[in-house]
């Protein structure tokens, strides 16, 4: 490719910003159009195909189609450029991934954004179809989803034309196979019907992740194999993924093998997807989801059907934010009576709860009709609990802020364990759980300050464990790391498994967890191989030292002894080889020489002693090699068969340029090659003798024929036969012509004849016409051919029927 660049100015006009892609044919850009002032993408073609001009008419094509389709799901083309150097298209830019890329991102795609996403390819495929033009490569990698999310269907330059017209450039070859229809593939004339087959090829992928009849697809299998149904395909990949029955049959019907049995048009596979989207079940929330936003911004999709939630007053409303207020408190009071249980006992608290209650100040008062029922004075007034203030507002304020605090801890509390604190927190932990325990007591006995004032100190200390969660980690897993050095096995167990309980997914914990589990296996497996090795029994030592490593690939012993005894087998095996080429090729097997040789260098790349014997070696075979292609070509030249010959010599010049008998050899054959072509072409089409010109030619060919050497039978045959049809085609034939001395009469290549009863001509095998026109009267015109060898010929040629 011609080194393009970032910011070379092409026509001066398009600055070249980035690279987009290459691939065989050559490469797209993303240019500054300075003119315009605007971005947009080049197609640049490699300059060695820019020669040929079928590369040339492809992207000319797909410039002349494209122009003229104007669709906004179909990516613009703008126009052709020629420079010295280079060919390319200009058009528009589509900054997006293509749909393979896009698919590639998601598991799996639900079939209603399938359909989404092929609607508008349908779309765009349907106008192309109005205006007579096939895509005939309608896959993933041709569809840009650009910055809407709108598919862009781009890439017509193989596109066939099915209509006729000034511009109906004939195509039948050409795109990706897994997307090509059987039509497609024996090149019948584009149709529809071929973009129908691709898009269920399309759709069949976006839905399974892979096209119909993946990964054997071949011709054969294209045009005679049924892939297995899209449902069925699933069940192989997720049973929950299923796709409507509609969808899975119109598929079924757009891969059909036979055109006639596939949509009639994509008109009409527009109107089953519409259909098919339209007949999925309507979702609806209830009333109290409908109230909420929807977790992390996600909604139900233009489908969903919301009911809206009820205007509530703000009285209800206060009384509700109240009562939820309450019933708060009563949660978290709850909660730590449960924790208090758990510490104390649960009979003295049964105890507690059973005595009878006081509300409303210290000294609660017996009602009206409780002392009116007894007829007793009122009872002596409870003793309120040392704690409790007098005022009540102060109170419930201070109770807020014991149960803010104790839901602060329980906060902390939570973290921790879930983070194995309990192993690893030490004094630290234990005394942030004494001091929950005397916060929970307190609280209990409604001594709300001193209750979150020991939350408070248990809060400090969970937030100073909290603070330290990094840092143990780093230790722990330094800890560890320092046992399984020293093969300390249970040490570094201990060590990594309290990692894991501060971060569980700790990649480094897990896989020297894992480790220190078989340090045994491996100090007893290195053991063992080092006896191996020392006793010269390099094949068990290799053998063990690659089991430890396989245990533990990051053992330095294990790995240091492992490349030790490898290195020694590859010494072993490396003389090994050596010996058994050379022996090879002092027995002219030079083949077998190579290839052990070959073998050896793999064990030592930078060997001289080896390179030395593979020059010696490669030399022979060359040499072996030429005087076997000389045979041939002489094989070939007795028989007459010259393209053989050429073949064999152009082998030999392949191998050393300058070897004389090839360089001969090759330019008898050409010699002999044109020659034999020009008199088959006489042999094959007699009746280009008739002209005077290739009659006079064919007498220069076969004085030229004989004059070459050497002339075998075939050649000699051959000009006998040239020889006969130049005779025949040079020997004349009587023609009579019959007339009524009233009829004008000329013979075209003759000349005018004039009118007479009878006229005898001597004319060349060819084809003649003859006309006769006579006042009043309609002409007469009548073809003559005349055969080499033919006997005479008598014609009659009469004006006859008046005007």
């Amino acid at each position: 490719m011609t080194n393009l660049t970032q910011n070379q100015v092409l026509l001066s006009r398009f600055s070249l910003v980035k690279l987009l892609g290459e691939g065989g044919m050559g490469q797209v850009w993303l240019v500054q159009d300075r003119e315009l002032q605007i971005e947009i993408a080049i197609k640049v073609i490699h300059p060695s195909l820019s020669a040929i001009p079928g590369h040339v008419e492809l992207l000319k094509n797909e410039c002349r189609n494209t122009r003229q389709l104007v669709h906004p799901n179909i990516v613009r083309v703008f126009d052709f450029h020629r420079t010295e150097h280079l060919v390319f298209i200009s058009m528009e830019y589509i900054d997006g991934l293509d749909l393979r890329a896009y698919r590639s991102q998601f598991k799996n795609l639900p079939y209603p954004e399938v359909i989404r996403l092929v609607q508008p390819v349908v779309s765009a495929l349907s106008y192309a179809h109005e205006l007579g033009l096939v895509h005939r490569d309608v896959k993933s990698g041709n569809i840009l989803i650009d910055g809407n999310k709108s598919p862009r269907l781009s890439d017509f330059g193989i596109a066939g034309v099915f209509k006729s017209g000034k511009n109906a450039l004939q195509i039948s070859s050409g795109g990706s196979l897994y997307c090509m229809s059987p039509q497609q593939l024996q090149g019948h004339h584009p149709q529809p019907a071929d973009d129908i087959y691709a898009l269920g090829v399309l759709m069949y992928e976006l839905l399974t992740g892979h096209p119909p009849l993946y990964p054997d697809i071949t011709p054969e299998s294209i045009r005679h194999e049924i892939p297995p149904g899209v449902n069925q395909k699933l069940a192989g990949i997720n049973a929950d993924h299923r796709v409507p029955d509609a969808l899975e049959q119109m598929i079924v019907s757009m891969l059909s093998k036979l055109p006639q049995q596939r949509p009639a048009s994509m008109q009409q596979i527009g109107n089953q997807l519409q259909s098919i989207l339209e007949n999925r079940s309507i979702r609806t929330t209830p009333p109290a989801a409908g109230m909420t936003a929807l977790p992390d911004g996600k909604d139900f999709g233009n489908n969903a059907e919301f009911i809206s939630p009820i205007r509530v007053q703000a009285e209800d409303k206060m009384v509700r934010q109240s009562y939820h207020r309450r019933q708060n408190r009563v949660k978290i009071l709850g909660l730590a009576l449960a924790l208090f249980i758990l510490l104390v006992g649960g009979g003295w608290l049964l105890t507690h709860l059973a005595k009878p209650k006081t509300e409303g100040g210290p000294t609660a008062q017996p009602s009206a009709s409780t002392e009116s029922r007894a007829g007793q004075a009122p009872a002596e007034p409870s003793p309120a609990p040392l704690s409790e203030p007098s005022d009540p507002a102060k109170t419930a304020a201070q109770e807020a802020m014991a149960e803010k605090r104790l839901a602060e801890f329980l906060g902390y509390k939570k973290q921790l364990d879930s983070r194995g604190a309990s192993a690893w927190g030490g004094d630290t932990y234990t005394e942030m759980i004494h001091l929950g325990q005397e916060a929970d007591a307190l609280l209990v006995k409604a001594a709300f300050s001193a209750a979150a004032e020991k939350y408070e100190a248990a809060i400090a200390l969970a937030d100073n464990l909290s603070n330290q969660v990094e840092t143990t980690l780093q230790r722990l897993l330094q800890e560890g790391a320092a046992a399984l050095e020293e093969g300390e096995a249970e040490q570094a167990l201990k060590h990594f498994s309290t990692a894991l309980m501060i971060d569980p997914a700790n990649p480094i914990a897990l896989h020297n967890l894992e480790r220190a589990k078989v340090i045994d296996a491996v100090t007893d497996l290195i053991a063992s191989g080092e006896q191996h090795e020392k006793n010269n029994k390099l094949s068990f030592a290799l053998t063990d030292f690659q089991e430890a490593v396989g245990l533990d690939p990051e053992s330095e012993k294990a790995q240091t002894a492992l490349k030790r005894v490898q290195a020694m087998i590859r010494d072993q095996e490396f003389q090994q080889l050596m010996s058994s080429g050379l022996a090879a090729f002092h027995k002219n097997n030079f083949q077998l020489a190579r290839t052990e040789l070959l073998k050896a260098r793999s064990f030592k790349p930078d060997s001289r002693e080896v390179q030395e014997a593979l020059n010696q070696v490669d030399a022979a075979i060359r040499l072996s090699r030429i005087e076997q292609l000389r045979q041939q070509a002489r094989a070939a030249e007795e028989s007459e068969a010259w393209q053989k010959a050429l073949q064999a010599y152009l082998a030999v010049l392949e191998i050393d340029t300058n070897i004389q008998f090839a360089s001969q050899g090759k330019a008898r054959a050409l010699e002999k090659i044109k020659i034999e072509k020009r008199i088959l072409y006489y042999l094959e089409k007699p009746q280009v003798l008739e002209d005077s010109q290739q009659l006079e030619n064919a007498v220069g060919l076969i004085g030229e024929a004989e004059a070459t050497e050497p002339a075998g039978p075939r050649l000699r045959a051959q000009l006998d036969t040239l020889r006969q049809l130049v005779q025949d085609a040079r020997t004349p034939i009587r023609v009579t012509i019959e007339s009524d001395s009233f009829t004008n009469i000329a013979v075209y290549k003759v000349g005018k004849l004039g009118r007479f009863d009878v006229r005898e001509l001597d004319l060349r095998p060819g084809t003649y016409t003859i006309v006769g026109n006579r006042d009043g009267y309609k002409d007469v015109r009548q073809t003559l051919v005349v055969k080499p060898g033919q006997k005479s010929i008598r014609i009659n040629i009469t004006c006859k029927v008046k005007i």
